[in-house]
């Protein structure tokens, strides 16, 4: 006997104790998966992040283009030929170097031994982007798309209680650490899920144009996009997205 059938020889009673069940299930599905989605949120609200000073909010249209001016921070990084390639292949090195594939620079600890780092927010790509290139994301990532010239890197930032004599050595040779002078950026904030390649060249011209009417001129090639909330668990609504 198929549903169709089994519905239409159920009495109104029935049929009623069964949409309550299925109901029931679907309030308990989203209640879990919202409770899930708050829980992943806060515990990324945690993590430690670059600091940075504004140095000025300029209007742009319905939202605000930040002039930033970042502090001097240590990163992780990896080269890969492809923005597909950084926000796989490359986020997992770099997120297995934190996690404990490297070798302890802490004389405390015996010779050789791995040690479990602190997870930062976000994770960055860095490249350049032509006019016409078309980009892909994998947050929680900082990422700029690279020409197919140009590399495109991917880094995590280092927690602030290390420094370059004292963060851990990775035991893969591709993963490197480096030191990111202090730096100026402007950037814009938007949430939802990972922005489209569409919205990524959106609010990159936006950027352009905003800091062009002000007469401020642009240095670098790179666009950066940021995440701070993972894409899988965190409600988009209540996710952080950032163009630069």
């Amino acid at each position: 006997m198929n549903i169709r059938t089994l519905l239409s020889a159920s009495s109104p009673m029935q049929l009623h104790s069964v949409l309550q069940i299925f109901l029931g299930l679907a309030v308990s599905l989203f209640t879990l998966r919202l409770g899930a989605g708050l829980f992943a949120f806060r515990a990324a609200n945690k993590l430690e992040r670059p600091s940075y000073q504004v140095i000025k909010r300029l209007p742009a249209g319905k939202q605000f283009v930040e002039i930033r001016k970042y502090n001097p921070i240590a990163e992780t990084t990896v080269d890969e030929s492809s923005m597909r390639k950084a926000g796989g292949k490359g986020f997992g090195k770099c997120a297995s170097y934190i996690f404990g594939q490297n070798i302890s620079n802490n004389k405390m600890e015996k010779e050789d031994s791995e040690e479990k780092m602190q997870m930062t927010a976000p994770v960055r790509s860095v490249g350049e982007i032509s006019n016409n290139e078309k980009m892909q994301m994998t947050a929680p990532v900082r990422s700029v798309a690279a020409t197919t010239a140009t590399k495109t890197k991917i880094s995590f930032v280092i927690g602030s209680k290390y420094n370059l004599k004292t963060v851990p050595k990775p035991k893969d040779k591709s993963v490197k650490i480096v030191k990111v002078d202090e730096h100026t950026m402007a950037a814009v904030t938007f949430a939802g899920p990972p922005p489209s390649d569409d919205r990524i060249t959106k609010e990159r011209d936006l950027i352009l144009q905003t800091l062009e009417k002000e007469g401020i001129r642009a240095k670098g090639k790179e666009t950066m996009v940021y995440g701070y909330h993972d894409p899988v668990i965190t409600p988009n609504f209540l996710r952080r997205n950032e163009v630069a």
